[in-house]
């Protein structure tokens, strides 16, 4: 490829700036004085910028320059920017158009490389035919707007990963991220509503939608929590902290009888008696809460999704024995 484009065409703007009526012949309209002028000045920091390889910036102006003062040669340039960019379609893009714009008047020995150029190029990009199942749909390609459905021509893209995003208002965006090579022909399918998915991609293409499962599954329905367990659960908490916090108190209370002169064995047994208890029904609130928790837990994990089919819920036996909670089930 040649390694400058304002170097092998360096007067491309200048030749059209003053050839006004070979503007005029063309279909384009003709650029006024002070167009044509925007459009030198353009030019001339697109050929700064790119002698400091400053591709994208140079890319910007030389197309700036080429709206306001539209020339055939300026797009040779316009492909060459894209070609170190590298931007093979647009590369192909501008090389083509330059090719049918600029017809006779270019000349053979030029004519020959750009065209040997376009072949190179036809073997580094793929084309994609994107459609909608609905019209007016906003297509973009690697988060670049390229049109709305239904669109006029395939899109070229480089080879490589690249992302399809459709959208419109009143629906969610649909996206299929795709792989392709050099000559490849893509079709990509988006189905776009509310509520919908991007087609399910075909094996060829190498990509698996978010969350892919059996055809007719309800990705989006959720789980039935059972709400009962989990309220049996709260109040034998509650009810192993209420007890349990009697129980320290009781335990306190007879440390200090036991400290207190002339406390009787009477009232020490008694107090010894209602502090056992308390914690033992500690003990037997708090397996109760464990094994509550647990199966709460299995019924949660176990559940269907939301709606009028019930999931079989597994069977669950649970218990509390001296010094031990058990729970048997199977899982």
């Amino acid at each position: 490829m040649r390694s400058s484009i304002l170097i092998a065409i360096p007067c491309a703007l200048s030749l059209a700036l003053v050839a006004p009526a070979a503007l005029a012949a063309g279909p384009k309209k003709q650029p006024t004085k002070e167009e044509m002028q925007e459009a030198q000045r353009r030019y001339q920091r697109g050929r700064e910028l790119y002698e400091d390889n400053d591709f994208t910036a140079a890319l910007v102006e030389i197309r700036r320059a080429y709206e306001l003062a539209p020339s055939y040669k300026l797009l040779f340039d316009i492909g060459q920017i894209c070609y170190q960019l590298p931007d093979y379609p647009c590369a192909l893009r501008s090389f083509k158009q330059y090719l049918d714009e600029g017809a006779g008047e270019i000349n053979p020995q030029r004519r020959a490389e750009v065209e040997n150029d376009v072949r190179k190029l036809e073997g580094r990009v793929a084309t994609l035919k994107i459609t909608t199942t609905r019209p007016g749909v906003e297509i973009l390609v690697d988060d670049v707007v390229v049109g709305k459905t239904p669109l006029d021509t395939p899109v070229l893209v480089g080879a490589g990963k690249r992302k399809v995003t459709a959208r419109v208002q009143g629906a969610e965006p649909v996206t299929r991220v795709i792989e392709v090579a050099g000559t490849d022909v893509v079709d990509v399918a988006l189905e776009v509503g509310a509520g919908s998915t991007a087609a399910a991609p075909s094996a060829s293409d190498g990509t698996n939608g978010p969350g892919a499962g059996p055809a007719g599954e309800d990705k989006g329905a959720g789980r039935h929590v059972p709400v009962v367990p989990w309220v049996i659960t709260g109040a034998l908490a509650v009810g192993t902290g209420i007890v349990g916090g009697l129980a320290l108190a009781k335990s306190s209370e007879y440390r200090s009888q036991l400290d207190t002169f002339g406390a009787t064995r009477a009232t020490l047994d008694a107090s010894y008696g209602t502090m056992k208890n308390l914690a033992i029904a500690t003990d037997v609130l708090l397996g109760a809460t464990a094994v509550a928790g647990v199966t709460s837990l299995i019924l949660t994990l176990t559940a269907g999704p939301k709606g009028p089919a019930k999931a079989a819920l597994v069977p669950v036996h649970a218990g509390v024995g001296p010094g031990s909670v058990w729970i048997k089930g199977t899982f």
